[in-house]
């Protein structure tokens, strides 16, 4: 069995509406500080997105997992 963690973002953009950045591989026990710190580090080098996020919205991790099924038998 496999298990991935995503971190998914959103944030508000100066156009009123709404940006999701996701990061593969994220670490699940990342504390909310840093979370915060890393989406407070979008918003302040925004220069990269046409849409510029200026307001945090959410932060959560999304947990997969799979299970592989042998099929030879």
């Amino acid at each position: 069995m496999a298990e991935g963690t995503k971190l998914v973002l959103n944030f508000e953009t100066n156009e009123d509406k709404t940006m999701t950045i996701s990061f593969n591989y994220a670490k699940p026990s990342a504390e909310s500080s840093a979370v915060k710190a890393l989406m407070n580090a979008i918003i302040t080098n925004n220069s990269i997105y046409e849409n510029v996020p200026t307001v945090m919205k959410s932060a959560k991790t999304v947990t997969t997992s799979e299970n592989v099924y042998d099929l030879s038998a």
